[in-house]
């Protein structure tokens, strides 16, 4: 249908300035023809149906259009691996998504609001003309050329300058993102005026780079508009010289001003819409990036899931280096058996939260093989070994959604007395029912309406409510006061009964249950054993237990 329309809206712009010439033509004859005076009145009225339902077809359309590129993109982008989201930046990702997107529809609805209107006008057009007179139609023809030369040349010349811009926006950007996100440090430190003053830097940068894009498609304009007076011109004075020889009429001559007229303005359109479309190209270029680099990762990634599991966690001489060539792990091998509770300690930099990273599948390792219940998770898709693994981070991870569905994101089918008791087994409930909106309160951008402890808690009932066979559990008490540690405590031995659980942990006192210690040390297990035999070894575990003051 709207391609229908716009065929019609074309055929009613060329043939407009016809049926006007053939009314100066009756008119100078002193005639009373009316049929093309009513044609003519019927064209518009049928033109301007026609517009309306190009417009609102266009616009549904675009909308739509965008709606589906903005959900495909986010899961897309969002299933992408953390390593992934830690190179982009988030920032980086949001911005592009959100400006491609933008950029997208504004050409979707333009170009079928209007731009498909006029493409098919052109076409229609030039054969028109040349039909009607040779001289004047080649007027025509010089027309669209000179205007498709000044495009092509105004392209050619802020082609790097319009990717430069695209660089300032997002150096604009992530300073805004950076900022915001850590606005009490700012506050802290008194650094508004100061970050204002860098950001007003960047703007400057940004402006340099677009105001030389902007003059020279200021130029074309202006070279554009001389083009169409010219052409308007020797259309008059070549009208004027055939009239007075009879070659053609006046009504003739009008119908050339008019084609003249219509083919400057649809040119101005393509002229912008060109502007527009180059503009978005730089825009689009970062976010076909991105969607190529998570097409190849969801095609790489189309691996059989793994079967649910007992939970028999292997890594075999397992080695890992970061992008900069840091070492994160180097040779780790060990066995945690379906049930045990490994330990893993060692100073900061060591190498545990890499390893817990592995099981994930966040990084893969460069050599080595890590297996659950003898599966290399190599074969098996990411989406299906993490729904085998419970998490508790210490950066908790709230959502700006209500402590039910931050809850809920465990399991996401829950009902709420699932909740409620996942929620009483982490120490929870208890405040949760003192807060007027209870599981229905809205707990702010990252849980900024909870203190540290109801933040951690709340993870806690969302790792009880997933209820997987593998937990994990970084420094998931450290901030608990003792008495609800207390609490927790009994809850985590109670979940982790008869699932693998990994305990991160720098409080060395909270180890004292596991039946596995792994002792870290630049990427290295230096030592592993029960908590009693490695203090009794004299060895790094006992130098770390001193150092705490736990051992003497």
């Amino acid at each position: 249908m709207i391609i229908v329309a716009n065929i019609l809206l074309a055929m009613g712009a060329v043939l407009e300035p016809v049926l006007f010439g053939h009314i100066i033509d009756a008119i100078s004859r002193r005639g009373h023809e009316l049929t093309p005076l009513i044609t003519w009145i019927g064209f518009a009225v049928v033109s301007t149906v026609f517009y309306v339902l190009v417009a609102r077809s266009a616009d549904r359309l675009a909308h739509k259009c965008r709606a589906e590129i903005l959900a495909d993109s986010f899961q897309d982008f969002v299933a992408m691996p953390v390593v992934w989201h830690n190179k982009r930046g988030a920032s980086n990702i949001f911005q592009t998504l959100v400006r491609a997107c933008e950029s997208l529809f504004n050409i979707w609805l333009e170009f079928m609001r209007s731009h498909l209107t006029t493409f098919i006008a052109l076409i229609l057009l030039i054969p028109t003309a040349m039909s009607t007179n040779l001289p004047l139609g080649l007027v025509l023809v010089a027309l669209g050329l000179t205007y498709w030369w000044i495009g092509r040349m105004v392209m050619e010349r802020t082609k790097d300058g319009q990717s430069a811009v695209e660089k300032h926006y997002h150096q604009v950007f992530s300073h805004l993102s950076d900022t915001i996100n850590n606005v009490s440090v700012l506050h802290s430190f008194n650094r508004i005026q100061v970050e204002t003053r860098i950001l007003r830097g960047y703007i400057e940068a940004l402006l340099d780079a677009q105001f030389p894009v902007l003059d020279w498609w200021a130029v074309a304009a202006v070279l554009n508009r001389m083009a169409a007076t010219i052409s308007m011109t020797a259309i008059l004075l070549i009208g004027t010289g055939l009239v007075e020889s009879n070659e053609i009429s006046v009504g003739n001559v009008v119908t050339f001003v008019g084609f003249a007229a219509v083919m400057i303005g649809r040119l101005d359109q393509v002229r912008t819409f060109a502007e527009q479309t180059f503009e978005a190209s730089s825009k689009l270029e970062e976010f076909l990036k991105l969607r190529a680099e998570a097409k190849a990762m969801r095609d790489a990634d189309r691996a059989p899931s793994i079967a649910p599991v007992r939970g028999r966690v292997e890594f075999r001489s397992v080695s890992f280096s970061f992008d900069d060539g840091t070492r994160g792990l180097h040779k780790v091998s060990f066995v945690a058996e379906p049930g045990q509770t490994v330990a893993i300690v060692g100073p900061t930099g060591a190498g545990k939260t890499t390893l817990i990273n592995l099981l994930q599948r966040v990084y893969d390792p460069q050599a080595g093989s890590i297996l659950i219940d003898g599966v290399d998770i190599s074969t098996v898709s990411r989406a299906s070994i993490r729904d085998q693994v419970a998490i508790v981070l210490q950066e908790t991870g709230l959502l700006n959604r209500s402590i039910a569905s931050n809850i809920r994101l465990g399991r996401e089918h829950a009902s709420l007395d699932e909740i409620r008791r996942a929620a009483a087994a982490a120490a929870a409930d208890e405040f949760i029912s003192r807060r007027p909106e209870g599981y229905d309160m809205i707990v702010g951008d990252k849980g900024s309406r909870l203190s540290g402890g109801e933040r951690q808690r709340i993870a806690i009932a969302r790792a009880f409510l997933k209820s997987a066979p593998i937990l994990v559990l970084d420094e998931a008490t450290s901030a608990l006061d003792v008495e609800t540690e207390a609490l927790v405590k009994d809850a985590l031995d109670y979940i982790a009964r008869d699932r693998t659980t990994f305990v991160i942990a720098h409080r060395l006192s909270t180890v004292r249950g596991a039946d596995l210690v792994l002792v870290m040390n630049e990427g290295e297990i230096v030592e592993a054993g029960s908590y009693q035999t490695l203090m009794r070894a004299s060895g790094h575990f006992s130098r770390l237990l001193e150092a705490s003051g736990i051992a003497a």
